[in-house]
C-alpha cells in the first residue's frame, strides 16, 4: 500500500456534485464492489432509500464531492480501488467511502 494522501490532496480529488449525483452514485456504492460490480453489497432499492433519506436530512442547501470523474474514480486513498461521496450542510456530514484491493 502507497502513502496515504494529505488533506490537500484528497481537497483536490474531490470534485462538486448535485444533490441528485450524490444519491445515485452513493446507491451503487452501497449496492455494488467497485472491483467486481457483478457482486451485491445491498439491496439497491433499500441503498436508495436510505440515502435519498440522508441527502434530504442535509437538505437543499448541502454542499456534495465525489472523486467519481467521467466513467472513473480519482484516487483518494493508498488503496487501489476506492470510491468516496460526502456531503455537509454547515453542520453535519455525510461521508460514504468503499474501498477495494484487487
Amino acid at each position: 500500500m502507497g502513502v496515504p494522501p494529505t488533506a490537500s490532496q484528497v481537497e483536490a480529488s474531490l470534485k462538486p456534485l448535485a444533490a441528485d449525483g450524490a444519491i445515485e452514485m452513493m446507491t451503487a456504492l452501497a449496492a455494488e464492489d467497485l472491483v467486481s460490480p457483478d457482486e451485491i453489497l445491498m439491496n439497491r432499492e433499500i441503498a436508495h432509500h436510505t440515502v435519498t433519506r440522508i441527502v434530504r436530512w442535509l437538505g437543499p442547501g448541502a454542499t456534495w464531492w465525489t472523486n467519481r470523474q467521467g466513467a472513473s474514480w480519482d484516487p483518494v486513498t493508498a488503496c487501489t480501488f476506492d470510491g468516496v461521496v460526502a456531503g455537509s450542510d454547515g453542520d453535519y456530514f455525510a461521508v460514504l467511502l468503499q474501498l477495494g484491493e484487487d
